[in-house]
């Protein structure tokens, strides 16, 4: 009797991109050269941008437009508005932030149910339409204003959600800084935009409504090409070859490689100490770049004693280079080796709240009409943010990995609630606009920045959460949930 030859199951064959290329060669084809995920990139980037830019043209406009009622025709007796008073202000700067707040919930959802494809661009067709529509119910009714604005703030709530889903699906590993720091530029990028368009805008025939059809237009477009290039997973857009989906891929779990939905550990993401560092970081941050972004222009024009055409582009100097210090510190965050992630994590926030605490409580020194050194000060302060994409940003994705989209839409969360803080705070601390108040508001900024820092770096780890894979093990307490779900 014979016996048949016991099977040896296959081995399995790992194929790398390495290899495939090598193939590719021997076939006399070339191997893959596309590079999808930097015009994902690229498109997300300036989506992001606009979003931002139709929320902040009010913050220059204020210095321009006519007031709800008032007549919008200068004659020879009346050479300016009296535009908004300062509680019309506070109201409008607020409505925003409090339109984030309620549309945060529904971008979670809709997220985890639609993915961010319909999502993101559903908010970018909605930011369009009121941003189109401000100059047109602004000048006939208050009430009306003010819902435009709060609807361009749920819009609005999409932004760190995407950052965070986007980097989650489209970086790979070894650029998750880069993809971070890139697309949380948008803040940077537009003002960089928005203010010097606005400032000359506003003196030119066209006037101070022009502001908003042009960037209404604009944004609608670039969200229609966003949305015929993006997926929400690379292994789906027919674009993405074989060799690039290897590379985004490398290293991450199953869930993060292939964009599966899975149920969201909302419980231990909020019991994770090292995920509260985060946030704590980020809300010190939010509150100081609110204060330059908000403020900025009324500062150079009040104290500065900029004209409101100098005013847009020396408005756009700060963010300007807070824009290349971020990429600059996105990439070397990335690159540099030696030093443990925690380590440059700690280092990067440091400077990024720590240095710019300092300059900020500088700029508390300069007396009024010293405009350039103002302006200096208030730049070196601001492009010290830029390292931001170094610390608490990058520490919220390799900490929660596929989660980062829950984690970050929270950061958008205290975004919000910064943008709602940040005007009721000054507008209590600055009564008058004298340059002693402009003083005590920059020292407050200034000690709130250095606190968030310090329990930030109590806090920070770069290792992966547990809860982002079932079968690693705990590996440092405080990056360990206070409560555990056991599978």
């Amino acid at each position: 009797m014979k016996v048949a030859p016991e099977k040896k199951p296959p081995i399995p064959v790992v194929i790398t991109a390495e290899q495939m290329s090598s193939e590719a060669k021997e076939n006399g084809l070339e191997p893959s050269s596309s590079k999808i995920r930097y015009i994902v990139l690229i498109l997300s980037m300036t989506c992001l941008s606009f979003m931002m830019s139709n929320v902040i043209c009010f913050n220059f406009t204020v210095l321009c437009m006519p007031g709800t009622g008032e007549s919008s025709e200068l004659t020879g007796n009346k050479t300016q508005y009296i535009g908004y008073n300062r509680q019309e202000k506070t109201w409008l700067f607020s409505t925003v932030a409090v339109g984030a707040m309620f549309g945060l919930f529904p971008v979670i959802i809709g997220i985890s149910t639609y993915g961010l494809r319909k999502v993101f661009f559903a908010a970018g067709m909605l930011t369009s339409l009121t941003t189109f529509l401000i100059p047109i119910v602004a000048p006939m009714d208050f009430n009306l204003f003010l819902l435009m604005r709060f609807l361009q703030g749920m819009s609005y709530a999409g932004c760190m959600p995407a950052v965070g889903a986007i980097t989650s699906s489209w970086a790979s590993l070894t650029q998750q800084g880069l993809f971070i720091a890139a697309l949380t530029t948008f803040g940077q990028l537009s003002s960089i935009f928005s203010m010097p368009i606005a400032g000359e805008l506003c003196v030119s025939p066209f006037g101070w409504k022009s502001v908003y059809f042009l960037h209404a237009a604009i944004s609608m477009v670039i969200f229609l090409a966003w949305f015929a290039v993006f997926t929400d997973s690379p292994s789906t857009n027919k674009l993405v070859k074989s060799t690039e989906l290897l590379e985004i891929q490398k290293g991450k779990s199953d869930a993060a490689a292939n964009g599966k939905q899975e149920a969201t550990p909302y419980l231990e993401i909020l019991t994770t100490p090292s995920v509260w560092g985060i946030w704590i970081g980020a809300l010190g941050d939010l509150i100081a770049v609110q204060l330059i972004h908000i403020y900025s222009p009324v500062y150079l024009h009040d104290i500065g004693g900029y004209s409101v055409e100098k005013t847009g582009f020396a408005a756009a100097v700060p963010v300007l280079f807070q824009f290349f210090m971020k990429l600059f510190a996105g990439h070397s965050s990335d690159r540099i080796s030696g030093i443990s992630e925690t380590t440059k994590l700690r280092i990067y926030n440091t400077i990024a709240l720590g240095a710019s605490a300092v300059f900020l409580a500088a700029l508390g020194f300069v007396k009024e009409g010293q405009g350039l050194t103002g302006l200096t000060l208030m730049t070196v302060a601001t492009a010290m943010f830029g390292f931001n994409g170094g610390g608490f940003i990058k520490c919220a994705a390799l900490v929660s990995r596929q989660h980062n989209h829950f984690v970050m839409a929270n950061v958008q969360f205290l975004l919000c609630l910064s943008m709602l803080l940040c005007p009721i705070l000054v507008s209590f601390l600055l009564r008058h606009g004298t340059i002693t108040e402009w003083r005590l508001v920059f020292f407050v900024h200034a000690g709130i920045l250095a606190a968030c820092n310090l329990i930030f770096c109590l806090l920070a780890t770069a290792k992966p959460a547990p809860w982002t894979d079932r079968t690693l093990k705990p590996s440092a307490s405080r990056n360990t949930p206070l409560y555990t779900i056991k599978y």
